[in-house]
């Protein structure tokens, strides 16, 4: 109305000075409505957030402990911590610009096709070609590059996770980043894979920048014919003037929409690996659980192999550990030895026959007390970036100071907790301390004296021990093994010689079995591997008495 007075060269009268308020106070009031509506959504977003790393946590906590060994710290970040971040974002921002996205074109069209249908009609043209440009995006091409996109972040989350752990190895050997060829392969292949996507899209959204901004290119041959046609200037010229103003609309509207979509496909892609963590296989409590009256543990024709892999990892194994009594395992590296060793507390599940503590099959065992039955001793010793105290708690945290106490003189640790100026209070990390390989396995053997759980897994307890610690740790090793059923794996075959059975894997199977008297007098692999272990500690005192000679 305004603008048709001022064209038809009228005052613009007292009168349309309401419209002025009306439009200052919609204005207002859509910024009032937009305000809470954003606060609506980031309260709902952060709650979400809060909600789903709460979830994951308490999932990832009850994964089977199979699962940490094919999934790395960087990638589980990664998807819980990322893809929460991605999922926030979408409430908080994204979604309250959703409803604005879709009505307010649908509005608009309905405004300009009522005011006059020709213009209407062709301000429809751009919008159609720019819709279906979009689409063009929203396709499987797109879909297929956000999976993609999505995998290339995990990837390269793990790797420079891997990477960063690495860096004293490559500094020392004065390696660069292209000698770490995982971490370098990912990053390449993030770019060739977004530079490849970038560059498909390089004239589609040249054309969709052309025709989301050329409704006036489109509007003023027809307002031309219109007034050729005898249409009234005045009315033309003031539809086209409104156009020209509502038109801007759908080019915001459209590109809002494809941000959106963009939003909505990463959101997705998000929620469906959330999804796809929650949905790992978990281990199955038993229906009806039974609880072992003793604790000799026994292997009855067991075959496990690793998911996905077509070769068994342990083929037909059977044997029992008596109660009280230690078997040791031996053989070459990748022959079998930790699967066996894991299939005890359920890091998986055997893929044929059983494993049983004290005649009940540990899968009819409720988790939680299979994991109190067993102790699992592993050769890298993890503690928590929090007091020694805390960290040998961790066995069990009910236990009293007299308790702890004696735990950590089983465990050889007085020394290591008596040179420190907070003693048991001593932090450990950045905050506190660092200790040496073999000082952390004694601090976690004496968490595991502490747990005094039946049934002890050793899985090479004394790998990155030096001579000093490594007698230390066989000390500690006894306290620890006293009247259990043990299990152990060792490589340095003077640890096992006193086991009560010595087993030789390899290739999953079961090769030789007995005492080391027996095993010797076989003249088998155990025999044979007995003598190159006593010629590698023969070279190794010599050449310590050459070294002494020497000074």
């Amino acid at each position: 109305m305004i603008v048709l007075k001022l064209l038809s060269g009228g005052v613009i009268a007292d009168d349309t000075v309401p419209y002025a308020w009306w439009a200052t106070g919609l204005a207002v009031l859509g910024v009032i409505l937009y305000f809470l509506a954003l606060m609506s959504s980031h309260l709902a977003a952060f709650r979400v957030e809060s909600n789903i790393r709460k979830d994951m946590m308490r999932k990832v906590v009850e994964m089977p402990l199979g699962f940490f060994d094919v999934n790395t710290s960087g990638k589980i970040r990664k998807i819980i911590d990322d893809n929460a971040s991605v999922t926030h974002s979408f409430i908080a921002h994204q979604l309250p610009d959703l409803a604005g996205a879709v009505l307010v074109p649908l509005i608009g069209i309905v405004m300009i096709i009522a005011v006059d249908w020709r213009m209407g009609l062709v301000c429809l043209v751009p919008v159609a070609g720019a819709l279906m440009l979009m689409g063009f995006s929203m396709g499987e091409k797109g879909r297929h590059f956000m999976a993609s996109y999505m995998d290339s972040l995990e990837e390269m989350n793990s790797e420079a996770v891997e990477y960063v752990r690495g860096i004293p190895v490559v500094k020392v050997f004065q390696q660069t980043i292209y000698s770490f060829k995982n971490f370098h392969r990912s990053i390449m292949d993030y770019s060739r894979m977004v530079t490849g996507y970038t560059r498909m899209w390089e004239k589609p959204m040249s054309a969709y920048t052309v025709l989301v901004n050329s409704f006036v290119f489109f509007l003023a041959p027809v307002v031309m014919i219109m007034l050729g046609n005898g249409s009234e200037p005045v009315d033309a010229v003031a539809d086209f003037i409104l156009f020209a103003l509502v038109t801007p609309v759908f080019s915001q509207s459209i590109m809002k929409i494809m941000y959106l979509d963009q939003a909505v496909g990463q959101a997705g892609e998000a929620v469906r690996r959330l999804d796809s963590l929650a949905e790992y296989p978990q281990i199955m409590e038993p229906a009806t659980p039974s609880s072992p009256e003793h604790f000799n543990v026994r292997f009855e024709h067991v075959t496990f192999s690793y998911p996905g892999s077509s070769s068994n990892a342990v083929d037909d194994v059977s044997f029992e550990i008596p109660e009280g009594k230690t078997v040791a395992l031996v053989g070459p590296s990748g022959g079998g030895k930790t699967t066996i060793a894991r299939l005890i507390p359920r890091f998986w599940d055997v893929s044929g026959g059983s494993v049983s503590i004290g005649g009940v099959d540990v899968r009819n065992i409720r988790r939680d007390e299979l994991m109190k039955d067993v102790s699992f001793v592993f050769q890298n010793a993890h503690l928590f970036k929090t007091t020694l105290l805390e960290n040998i708690r961790c066995g069990n945290m009910s236990a009293d100071d007299e308790s702890v106490d004696r735990a950590i003189d089983a465990a050889r640790c007085r020394e290591i907790i008596d040179r420190l100026p907070d003693g048991l209070m001593t932090k450990i990390g950045t905050d506190g301390t660092y200790l040496s390989g073999g000082e952390q396995q004694r601090i976690a053997l004496a968490r595991a004296i502490l747990k005094d759980a039946p049934v002890v897994v050793l899985d090479e307890a004394t790998a990155f021990a030096d001579p000093e610690n490594e007698h230390l740790i066989r000390k500690a090793l006894g306290s620890l093994m006293k009247g259990k059923t043990v299990l152990m794996i060792a490589h340095r075959l003077s640890t096992i010689v006193d086991a009560d059975m010595i087993m030789v894997i390899d290739g999953g199977r079961i090769r030789e079995q007995g005492t080391h008297e027996e095993l010797l007098a076989t003249e088998g692999i155990y025999s044979c591997m007995w003598n190159e272990y006593m010629k590698s500690t023969d070279w190794k005192l010599q050449a310590i008495r050459k070294s002494s000679a020497c000074k």
